[in-house]
């Protein structure tokens, strides 16, 4: 079986970051007055920093980070991989922190709104539950949030709309029939 902590290796770390990179950083809501230039150069940061994460080179990526974000303080997209690599080495304090700086600037980021929620949900499942929600608003295709969303409103004791959200889940990706609810503390 795959655990829901597999849903996070750095493989799929790398392929929920692509996907989330696959909107161009000009999308984002932050009023950015970058030139030409310097936003190619934006770009090709988050590549190289997702790059890094993927290949667990945390070091690196967290130079490559440090410029990014010195070079524009309010892209999503560092911020969120700053969230990917501190969750992926254990800090989930300065993850949430890095997240919650990408939502401030692109508050529907789904891929940030759902790591939010894995983070909340082993303290507060009804906040994971919001964050859950959330990502799924604004993306209706994200299977893993329809899991994990249905997981926790089972926990919660709310069974039909539980079961709709699995049952979305596994139909977006079938694949998703392997994955087992985390626990809850």
């Amino acid at each position: 079986m795959i655990s829901l902590r597999s849903l996070l290796s750095p493989f799929v770390v790398v392929a929920l970051v692509l996907g989330a990179a696959a909107c161009s950083s000009d999308d984002e809501q932050d009023g950015s007055s970058l030139s030409a230039a310097e936003q190619k150069e934006v770009d090709t940061l988050v590549s190289r920093s997702q790059a890094q994460i993927g290949a667990e080179e945390y070091d690196d990526a967290r130079a490559t980070l440090d410029e990014l974000l010195e070079l524009d303080p309010g892209n999503a997209y560092g911020h969120y991989n700053l969230g990917l690599l501190e969750q992926q080495t254990g800090d989930a304090d300065a993850a949430t922190a890095a997240y919650d700086r990408a939502l401030e600037v692109y508050p529907e980021f789904a891929a940030a709104l759902y790591n939010r929620g894995v983070i909340a949900e082993t303290g507060d499942v009804e906040t994971a539950v919001d964050y859950f929600e959330r990502a799924v608003a604004s993306d209706p295709e994200m299977a893993r949030a329809h899991m994990r969303l249905g997981f926790a409103l089972l926990h919660l004791g709310r069974k039909a709309e539980g079961e709709e959200h699995l049952a979305t889940g596994l139909r977006l990706d079938p694949a998703m029939s392997e994955v087992t609810a985390p626990s809850y503390g």
